[in-house]
């Protein structure tokens, strides 16, 4: 028998086999032979390990259990997905957003400490969309979240779409206002670190989010500051800025190429959070929750 060879689709996930298999049992006897067999990737197969084609519905099916688990409270375990099939399915939750009345507002950056591994396609970074649907204003009714924790990050204003990647000398040209900023991360997944793929299929996390007044941008609104977060007045984080990227605008420039490599364009006027200065701060009903950054201003949320 040639050796045979492996194909593993990368939108789908099935595994193609080309050549003849010897299929075995625990003691290694010959139980079939098969010709080119496509083996399950995605787990949906009813005739693992075989692959069925339910593979077609694997977006919808995975999109529609990510929205179960935030409706119902509940954490849903991780996919193992594909790149391209995380893509799909945020853009699908997306999509159902708009169906369902929000607005497209913004976009919030991830990036390593979200996840368990580093693909090298992707980059650091990973991104999820901000509707307005997701903004809080004091108080936030914490039981509709799995895991919430409280961030803090900065938020710019765009004043330019970002359609391509922007030099660190360009910032200031796409960027009009700067904001303290407070991010709810809240992975359906639960407590568990998910893999790059499985935290872009859940909209790198981002579940609701805040922000203080608007300060016009300078570059040296964010030079050696520091954020800061409280719960009931009493300091529980802080870091500096440089936390973000090594400096907070970067991640401006960084969202660029993410948005760029993913065929993604940003509207001038968006809101853009640069991923967390600060580890992410439980969030329990009954605290107050504050970030302070100085220079810059502060935000709080009254957790119901």
């Amino acid at each position: 028998m040639d050796t045979p060879t492996i194909f593993v689709n990368p939108k789908s996930g099935s595994i193609k086999i080309s050549g003849e298999v010897n299929v075995v049992d625990v003691d290694g006897n010959v139980v079939e032979t098969k010709e080119n067999p496509k083996i399950c990737g995605c787990g949906l197969s009813k005739d693992k390990p075989w692959c069925d084609s339910s593979h077609g519905e694997y977006v919808k099916i995975v999109a529609n259990h990510l929205r179960n688990a935030r409706t119902l409270v509940k954490a849903s375990p991780l996919f193992g997905t594909t790149p391209v099939r995380a893509r799909e399915i945020r853009e699908n939750e997306l999509k159902f957003r708009i169906e369902s009345g929000e607005t497209l507002v913004g976009v919030k950056l991830g990036g390593a400490l979200d996840s368990k591994r580093k693909d090298e396609n992707m980059g650091v970074n990973i991104f999820g969309y901000l509707t307005d649907a997701m903004q809080c204003i004091e108080k936030l009714n914490v039981s509709q979240f799995i895991h919430p924790r409280a961030e803090a990050e900065i938020v710019f204003k765009t004043s330019k779409e970002i359609s391509s990647e922007i030099h660190p000398s360009e910032i200031l040209d796409y960027v009009s206002h700067v904001a303290a900023g407070m991010e709810i991360f809240d992975y359906r997944y639960g407590e568990v670190r998910a893999y790059s793929e499985d935290a872009i299929a859940d909209n790198a996390g981002a579940a609701a989010f805040s922000y203080g007044a608007w300060v016009l941008a300078h570059r040296e609104n964010l030079e050696v500051l520091t954020a800061e977060v409280f719960v009931n007045d009493e300091i529980v984080e802080t870091a500096p800025l440089t936390a973000i990227k090594g400096n907070p605008w970067l991640a401006i420039v960084e969202l660029s190429k993410v948005l760029v490599a993913t065929g993604v364009k940003l509207p001038a006027g968006s809101i853009v959070f640069s991923g967390s200065a600060t580890n992410g701060v439980h969030m329990v009903a009954g605290n107050t929750y504050r970030v302070e950054i100085a220079n810059l201003g502060k935000v709080e949320i009254k957790a119901n």
